[in-house]
């Protein structure tokens, strides 16, 4: 995402609360994923879409905004 590169991934453990709606989500099943990237491929509207939305996604993880999260944790479970 951060490369400006569309991403095709599975809605498995934290993707879809990384990813939103910046990436292309598909089954787990190779002839789905086969399938689901042919598409995307085939559609280069989309592809500039989704990379566009990934890469801005991408910026919203930082190590300052993971600092500041983790600091506030700390700081809640000290309290």
């Amino acid at each position: 995402m951060a490369c400006a590169t569309p991403v095709l991934t599975t809605p498995r453990l934290s993707l879809p609360e990384v990813g939103g709606d910046a990436v292309a989500y598909t089954s787990e099943d190779p002839a789905q994923i086969a399938a689901d990237l042919a598409a995307l491929l085939d559609d280069e509207a989309r592809r500039l879409a989704l990379a566009k939305a990934g890469f801005d996604r991408a910026k919203e993880f930082t190590w300052e905004s993971s600092a500041e999260v983790h600091v506030a944790a700390w700081s809640r479970a000290a309290a």
